[in-house]
Order: C-alpha cells, then sequence, then structure tokens
C-alpha cells in the first residue's frame, strides 16, 4: 500500500502544478476563477493477480478570463497652435489676435480644460505662439516650427492671404488641423495642389466680402450721393489673393444683380506699398463719388490719409475691409477718416445686435485683462479656440484626422460674430459665412476719436450715410 500511496501523491502533485502553471498564465490577461470540484476514483493493479482502489480527489478549474481594459495613457496637455503676427507692420493686428487667443486657453483651463473620450479625463490646454513676421517668409517658417518643432495637436489664427498659402503644404503634410482665421482667400480650402481636408475657414472669403462692398454703395452710399444716376466707384486693391478675391466678388454682384455702380477707375498697388499719392491722383481724375481702397490696415490708413491730407481729394472713401478693425485704426486713421466706411462683421466700437450681449460680455473680460478693447480678428481667434475643443470632444480623441473630420462635420451654436441662422456649420468646401454688415466713421469731439454708426443693411442700420464738407460728387 505504500507503492500505491506513492502513486496517488504523484498523480496529485502533477495534477496541482498543471493548475498552478495555468493561473500563472492566466493572470497575465485577466482573472481566473475555480469554478468545480469532484471526487474521482481510480483503480490500479499493484500485484500479480491484485488490485487496489486508491481514492483521490482532484479540483478541475474552469479558466474564465475576464479582460480589464486599459485606457490610453493621457498626455499632459493638448496643445494648442496660434499664427500670429508679433513683428513687423501687421504685429497690431496679430497682437489682438494674440490676446484673444490667451483669453480663450486661460478661461477654458479655468473650467478644468477638455474632455477627451479616449483618456476617460479632462485635460489641459498648452498655448504656442508663433510669429509670422508680417511676412511669407516668415508665415511659413512660423508653421514648420508649429508642426514639426512644437507638435501640436491643433492649429488656429493666422493673417494674410499672401502669406497663409506659402505655409499650408507644411501643415497637411503634417498632418494637422486648422481652423484659418484670419484669410479670405477661397483658395485655402479649394486649391487642388495639397490636401484641403486639414483646414476650415472661419471667415467670409473674398468674394462674399467684395459682394456686400458693393450691396453697401448701392443701397446705402447712391441713394445720398447719386440718387439720379449710376454711382461711379474707383477702386484701388492689393496685388494678392485677397485683393484679386474681393474686387472679383465687387465685380461679379455688379454684373449679377445689374447694381446701378460704374467702376470709372480700377488699378492695383503692391502688398506693404507706403506711397499711394500716384495712383490717388490717377484716380481722382477720372472723378469718381467713392475710392475703395481694398488692403490691410497700414495701407488703408495711408490710402484715406494720403487722399484726404496730402492731396485734398474729398471724396468718400471706401467700404474698406472688415480687417482693418482694431482700435488702432480708430486712433491711428485721424480726423482725415472721417465720412470713411467699413464693411464688417465686428469692431471694437459696434456689434451685431443679435450677438450684442455676449460680445458685451467678452469685451468687458479682454479690457479688464489687456486694458484695451478687442478687434474683429481677435475675436475669429477666441471663436477658433472654442470650435477647436467641441471639435476634439466630438472625436473624442487626440487622433488628428478624427478631429479634422469633426471639425468638417460641426454643428454647433454661433459664438462671438454673427452667423447665418445663428449656427455654425461649415460648408463641403470648409469655410463658414457670416452676416455682414456696414459702417460709417464719424469724429467723436468727447473721446477725440472716430466712432462707427451701422449704416446697412436698413434692418439693423442706425442712421443714413452723411457726406462730408466740401464733397465733391463725381460728374
Amino acid at each position: 500500500m505504500i507503492g500505491n500511496k506513492k502513486t496517488a501523491l504523484t498523480r496529485l502533485e502533477a495534477v496541482l502544478a498543471v493548475l498552478f502553471i495555468v493561473a500563472l498564465i492566466a493572470a497575465g490577461a485577466g482573472w481566473v476563477r475555480p469554478v468545480e470540484m469532484g471526487v474521482t476514483t481510480v483503480t490500479k493493479t499493484v500485484g500479480e493477480g491484485q488490485a487496489a482502489t486508491v481514492t483521490v480527489t482532484e479540483t478541475q478549474q474552469i479558466t474564465v478570463t475576464e479582460t480589464v481594459v486599459k485606457q490610453p495613457e493621457a498626455p499632459r496637455k493638448i496643445k494648442i497652435g496660434l499664427l500670429t503676427h508679433q513683428t513687423g507692420p501687421e504685429a497690431p493686428i496679430g497682437q489682438d489676435m494674440e490676446r484673444a487667443f490667451l483669453l480663450a486657453v486661460e478661461e477654458i483651463n479655468t473650467r478644468g480644460g477638455v474632455y477627451v473620450e479616449e483618456f476617460g479625463t479632462k485635460l489641459l490646454l498648452e498655448p504656442v505662439i508663433e510669429d509670422q513676421q508680417s511676412s511669407r517668409e516668415g508665415t511659413v517658417a512660423a508653421a514648420e516650427r508649429l508642426v514639426n518643432v512644437d507638435k501640436v495637436d491643433i492649429i488656429v489664427g493666422g493673417f494674410g492671404s499672401a502669406f497663409i498659402p506659402g505655409a499650408q503644404p507644411i501643415i497637411a503634410e503634417a498632418g494637422t488641423p486648422y481652423i484659418i482665421t484670419g484669410v479670405s482667400t477661397p483658395i485655402v480650402v479649394t486649391r487642388t495642389d495639397i490636401d484641403t481636408s486639414w483646414f476650415v475657414l472661419y471667415q467670409a472669403i473674398a468674394p462674399e466680402h467684395g459682394q456686400s462692398i458693393s450691396l453697401i454703395l448701392a443701397e446705402a452710399v447712391k441713394p445720398v450721393v447719386a440718387p439720379d444716376r449710376n454711382l461711379k466707384v474707383a477702386v484701388l486693391y492689393q496685388d494678392s489673393p485677397f485683393g484679386e478675391g474681393f474686387f472679383a466678388g465687387m465685380k461679379l454682384i455688379i454684373e449679377e444683380k445689374n447694381l446701378p455702380i460704374d467702376l470709372v477707375f480700377v488699378d492695383k498697388f503692391k502688398v506693404r506699398e507706403t506711397d499711394f499719392r500716384a495712383l490717388l491722383t490717377a484716380a481722382a481724375a477720372a472723378n469718381p463719388d467713392v475710392i475703395v481702397p481694398i488692403g490691410f490696415i497700414g495701407e488703408t490708413i495711408a490710402v484715406i490719409q494720403q487722399g484726404v491730407r496730402d492731396l485734398g481729394i474729398k471724396k468718400l472713401y471706401g467700404p474698406v475691409c472688415v480687417c482693418v478693425e482694431s482700435p488702432t485704426y480708430y486712433k491711428d486713421l485721424g480726423r482725415e477718416g472721417e465720412f470713411s466706411l467699413i464693411q464688417t462683421y465686428f469692431g471694437p466700437y459696434h456689434v451685431h445686435p443679435r450677438v450684442a450681449e455676449k460680445v458685451a460680455e467678452f469685451s468687458k473680460k479682454f479690457e479688464e485683462k489687456w486694458g484695451v478693447r478687442p478687434g474683429s480678428q481677435g475675436l475669429s481667434v477666441y471663436d477658433a479656440v472654442y470650435i477647436a475643443v467641441k471639435a476634439i470632444e466630438e472625436a473624442g480623441t487626440l487622433d488628428k484626422a478624427k478631429v479634422a473630420e469633426a471639425l468638417r462635420n460641426l454643428v454647433m451654436g454661433e459664438l462671438l460674430l454673427p452667423v447665418p441662422g445663428g449656427v455654425i456649420k461649415f460648408k463641403p468646401t470648409g469655410h463658414q459665412t457670416f452676416e455682414l454688415y456696414g459702417v460709417q466713421l464719424i469724429w467723436d469731439e468727447n473721446v477725440q476719436e472716430l466712432r462707427p454708426v451701422i449704416v446697412w443693411p436698413k434692418e439693423i442700420a442706425e442712421a443714413e450715410v452723411r457726406l462730408p464738407s466740401g464733397f465733391q460728387p463725381g460728374g
């Protein structure tokens, strides 16, 4: 019987050893749970013609793997990049963009950050800012740093139709979603030489801006200046996709709607031109009622000041581009800018009635933090940060392709800038449209600066267009 006992123990030890190894293997994948025990009777022959019955208790296990899904490790923060101008002629606009960007990031982080489903937690935003240096070359270098050095998750901002297209191939190649705000040329979302699915344009495109200029002239200016004839208009526009797009929009709607406007003079100027006197002299010789300069803030100020102060050309000026809308423009343009017009969707001293309450709250926070009022490009960037956050939340991940797709399919309520129907929804081409309106600048003796009055469309107009003293109509 001693031999029998050894045989039984050897079998039991082997069973236990096997079970122990299986348990060790299963522990790597999940929990092992014993679910059944039983008694087994084994009959063995221990000698010639003899038999012995040995009872062995065996534990039988069915291994049930309960998989524990471990969420991927979350990054420390979400890197959100801003393209803007910190140096050069466009720095005043760039500073407005930077301030609004930092304010939006601060607000979102104060609320706990952005919830990303993939990680099951909220992540703070880490702002990364790169300087476009008011040039195409500087913009390309800034984009290179954002995507290849800073390795941001998403980009917002960027100003200048003459600058941003050059940076797009770098951003597209890196596969980084980008909400463009300060560009009006539709090329940035319609070009076919690169993959534009990474981009959306949160800005009315140039043809839409141009159309609003012509409508302001036809519906608000003509009845006052030339009620019995066509309005005579001279156009001076920047030789860039930005300027060309504006003028194309002006011309198209004049032709399509047969607007009572005669373009009596049209010519271009170079980007960052400073002396417009020869061009203005040629324009004045065509005897227009209105001179429309289409350029950046510095160019626009120079055109109006040189026309009024240096050459004494007593015409109406504008409507000019919404891109001038900053406190700097109202201050630096000075008294020479009185009675000039702007086509716009927001300015530091006016707002569309529908979003007035939200903009007032934002402007108060902006002014408390920075000591100045915000401009239109600042509002665009502020909105873009919140749009970026919404897209990340909708995507539930920081996977860049999925975030870019979420941007294209985004539907959310309007933020600070007025949009049709009060709903942000990018068109299939990837651009958002806006509700544009027109203002005229009037000198305010109390503050010794220009202040705006809404003059178009009539549904929200506060006053009719006024003419300057000594105004010289076209003939």
